[in-house]
């Protein structure tokens, strides 16, 4: 092998390395396992991706039922375009930008409970080093909404 080819693959190779380093710095993207908040069961695996305009968004790729009971994969209690649609597929999350003043939360967020089929404006923060993603959903600035966390895997 020449050296002028040595040297463009081992150019390709690090800038490889460095764009892929890059992007998995992101602690927010990723897979998660989502953690129900009422029963402590873990529902289904989510995955998080962030767009060209840095939102967050979250599809689910599993679902899982709780220990004794029924399998839920399609969105029965939603409304509008997810009315019964399957849930593998489904963004749960979407919307979600980094909070300006605070690295570690992020704002401006929409989560959908494909449990209740309600929406709600979220925000979340990440925690215990980065392993913890704590989305609060709450209607109008209520102090009634739900806390979910899901972990990374």
């Amino acid at each position: 092998m020449n050296s002028k080819l040595r040297t463009s693959l081992f150019m390709l190779f690090t800038v490889t390395v460095s764009c892929s380093g890059f992007a998995s710095s992101d602690p927010l993207i990723g897979q998660w396992k989502t953690i129900d908040d009422r029963t402590g069961y873990s529902l289904s695996d989510v995955i998080i991706q962030k767009d060209k305009s840095n939102h967050y968004s979250a599809k689910i790729i599993d679902v899982r039922a709780v220990p004794g009971a029924y399998l839920n994969t399609v969105c029965e209690k939603c409304s509008g375009a997810n009315k019964n649609k399957p849930l593998v597929g489904m963004t749960t999350l979407s919307g979600l930008t980094l909070n300006p003043e605070k690295n570690n939360e992020f704002i401006d967020g929409t989560f959908l409970d494909p449990v209740t089929g309600q929406q709600y404006p979220a925000r979340a923060r990440l925690g215990n080093h980065g392993k913890h993603l704590i989305i609060r959903g709450s209607k109008d600035g209520s102090a009634v909404g739900r806390n979910i966390t899901w972990v990374k895997n």
